[in-house]
């Protein structure tokens, strides 16, 4: 017997010594140099083991395969009609490869082929990659990074492959791209990688993004609301429709199994009676129970959520991408926003803001009927100034306000006033009561302020000298700390080469780093929060403030909000002015809807300390009235345009009318000379200021 135990333990240790070894080399991509790449598309189920159970990282990489996992990356799900003749539907890619197509991240060749078994050359893959940034709406700038081969590259291919340097998505070897070199599986898994943690999608495995907003920095002050630009459907697969696994999203799978009006009673009726709601009159689907509503004063509400009223205000319960139907695109919108309710069905509701109308999902909002409602965000008069005080619908409080302008002469002393886009006003009863446009908000970045580098040094110093005296610590040393300091000759050089007020960059710095005391203007010289989202800060830490200063110029200001151009959906530019979520740069770079105003708010207490050099020699500011409007350089239909604007509703500046049927105005596209617009598509607005 002590034979046999000594046997058996022999043969035991023989075999661990046999199995361990197999153990430890179970996972090939463990210490591969693409190992987080690739186990990010696995995390998308976009990467899977071949028959053999391997990953192939070495393999080359096919058209297919590489179409599939910026699909799965992505997470696209639009489809058009678009086929290629050697893709049939059984093919393993298929359904990727016409989602990528729909989206227009390939296009195949020119007799209806996709050739989806072909490995794919580095080159081919940076141009799927620049569409790609551009389906994500990534900011590129304009890049000349060049290589030694760039005479190699495809010539219309050359800028992709700057853009993808530029990004850091792609990188060459020894100044080399090598452009018709195929990729491998692994070099393809870290350029996708890349891309999707610029547009904010982390390597969780979790993030099911649609189309991210990574034109939005954070602002880094408490009241902006950043959107989060990796998760436009805040989570949720289904892009835009209900999860059936919530119960509060209106899909009859998901009730509460503790509720009564589950199942058979799933949705009820009931009555505002003096702000709350009495009755439970049931029904099984929401159908039946919209039919049933015969008065202003009910509502329809399922687990105890309105999801159907009269009349009322939508109030987002966190931050939300709303797909703007009115200028085709997605615009994120921090929480606590109050919207216009338009209607809603069982799945989703149909709100307004500032003019954008969409649709949202019942999960993501509170519906308020007017009778109920505890509170709203108002303007009023305050000694002549335009006061906005917000409310907190968590809390039921006011939280906050803020003074931004000179108020328009109809808002008389202690009355409350309402706007869904700060420009029309109305009263309680929602009666118009006057529009009103503020000089500082919707002044078009082109102009030039009159301030000099000196006022401008002197007005930062004043600031934070204010601000120091709070006793706030974040401002304690401002005077001696912030990194606003001596910043005037930068932003005057700034606004003489690239023609962008200084004024509104200083403006825009004092709200986004706390006066320059934010810890990433101390830390990284980030005044702008650029690259920093709310799930993804990406703590880019720059040279100097100069440089900061630069690439906000360069690659954000410059190329994207305000030179128009591309089509709507496929450029952040809605109007060269700091705006609201109406038009404006508020659009897309920030959720907060009131962002705009209260940049505009640091511009008018700097001319109020100042004197009002620009408010009292104002530019003329017009608004364009019809898309398609094209800008010229001479005042004739004879010469080809300078530029177009998309979109109606453009702020310009009117510099001369006196051109028969054509105003001169400063052009929003970088330009020394002069610009002209048609006189019969631009409407002259009064500002207030």
């Amino acid at each position: 017997m002590k034979k046999l135990s000594i046997i058996a333990m022999l043969m035991t240790v023989v075999g661990l010594l046999f199995w361990q070894p197999q153990l430890a080399s179970a996972d090939e991509l463990s210490g591969h140099s693409h190992e987080p790449g690739l186990r990010y598309l696995i995390s998308k189920n976009a990467l899977v083991k071949d028959a053999k159970g391997s990953y192939r990282p070495n393999d080359n990489v096919t058209r297919g395969e590489f179409a599939s996992y910026l699909a799965k990356a992505m997470n696209l799900q639009e489809t058009s009609d678009i086929v290629f003749k050697d893709v049939p539907d059984t093919y393993l890619h298929a359904k990727d490869i016409k989602l990528a197509a729909s989206a227009g991240i390939i296009t195949g060749y020119g007799d209806g082929s996709f050739k989806p078994n072909a490995a794919i050359s580095r080159q081919h893959m940076a141009i799927m990659l620049e569409r790609a940034i551009d389906y994500l709406e990534i900011p590129k700038g304009t890049s000349s990074i060049t290589f030694k081969d760039n005479a190699s590259i495809i010539k219309d291919y050359r800028q992709a492959v700057a853009v993808g340097a530029q990004l850091g998505i792609i990188q060459g070897s020894n100044g080399y791209f090598m452009p018709n070199k195929n990729a491998t599986i692994g070099q393809a898994a870290t350029f996708i990688h890349r891309l999707m943690t610029l547009a904010g999608d982390l390597n969780d495995g979790n993030s099911n993004s649609g189309k991210p907003n990574p034109g939005d920095p954070n602002d880094g002050n408490s009241n902006g609301g950043k959107p989060n630009p990796g998760d436009p459907n805040d989570g949720n697969s289904n892009g835009g429709n209900t999860n059936t696994g919530d119960p509060n999203d209106g899909n009859s799978n998901g009730g509460n199994p503790g509720d009564p009006n589950t199942d058979s009673s799933k949705y009820a009726i009931k009555e505002i009676s003096n702000g709350t709601l009495v009755g439970n009159q049931g029904f099984s689907t929401f159908a039946d129970a919209e039919k049933a509503m015969t008065k202003n004063t009910q509502v329809i509400v399922q687990n105890d959520k309105i999801v159907k009223m009269s009349s009322g205000y939508v109030v987002t319960n966190n931050y939300v991408a709303l797909k703007s139907e009115t200028i085709n695109d997605s615009i994120g919108v921090a929480g606590n926003t109050e919207m216009e309710y338009l209607g809603s069905d069982e799945t989703q509701v149909k709100v307004r803001l500032a003019g954008q109308v969409g649709y949202l999902k019942h999960a993501d909002v509170t519906l308020i009927p007017f009778a109920m409602s505890k509170g709203r965000s108002y303007y009023t008069n305050e000694n002549g100034e335009i006061k906005h005080t917000l409310y907190d619908h968590k809390t039921n409080k006011y939280s906050s306000s803020y003074v931004y302008g000179k108020a328009p002469s109809f808002m008389k002393p202690g009355e409350k006033y309402y706007s869904w886009d700060g420009i029309s006003f109305t009263n309680g009863n929602g009666s118009s009561k006057g529009d009103a446009y503020n000089y500082y908000q919707f002044l078009p970045a082109r102009a030039t302020t009159q301030y000099t580098a000196e006022e401008l040094d002197a007005y930062i110093m004043q600031k934070l000298a204010e601000m120091e005296s709070t006793g706030i610590t974040q401002y304690k040393d401002a005077t001696k700390k912030s990194k606003l300091i001596g910043l005037g000759k930068t932003l005057k050089e700034v606004e003489a080469k690239s023609q962008i007020n200084a004024m509104l960059i200083l403006s825009l710095a004092q709200h986004e780093s706390a006066y320059g005391m934010s810890p990433h203007a101390q830390d990284l010289n980030n005044l702008f929060g650029l690259y920093v989202y709310d799930t993804n800060p990406l703590n880019k830490k720059f040279d100097s403030i100069v440089a900061n200063i630069n690439e906000l110029v360069d690659k954000f200001l410059q190329p994207n909000y305000i030179t128009p151009g591309g089509s709507p959906g496929r450029n952040f530019a809605n109007g060269a002015v700091i705006g609201s979520k109406a038009l404006g740069f508020n659009v897309k770079y920030a959720s907060d809807p009131y962002w705009g105003a209260k940049i505009a708010g640091h511009y008018y207490r700097a001319e109020k300390a100042l004197g009002f050099k620009d408010a009292n020699n104002p530019y003329t500011i017009g608004i364009t009235t019809t898309p398609g409007l094209n800008v010229r350089t001479e005042a004739s239909t004879g010469n080809s345009p300078l530029f177009t604007y998309a979109r109606s509703g453009m702020p310009v500046i009117i510099t001369n009318s006196a051109t028969n049927g054509w105003y001169e105005v400063l052009s929003d596209k970088l330009h020394t000379g002069t610009a002209f617009v048609s006189k019969d598509y631009v409407q002259v607005i009064n500002t207030v200021k």
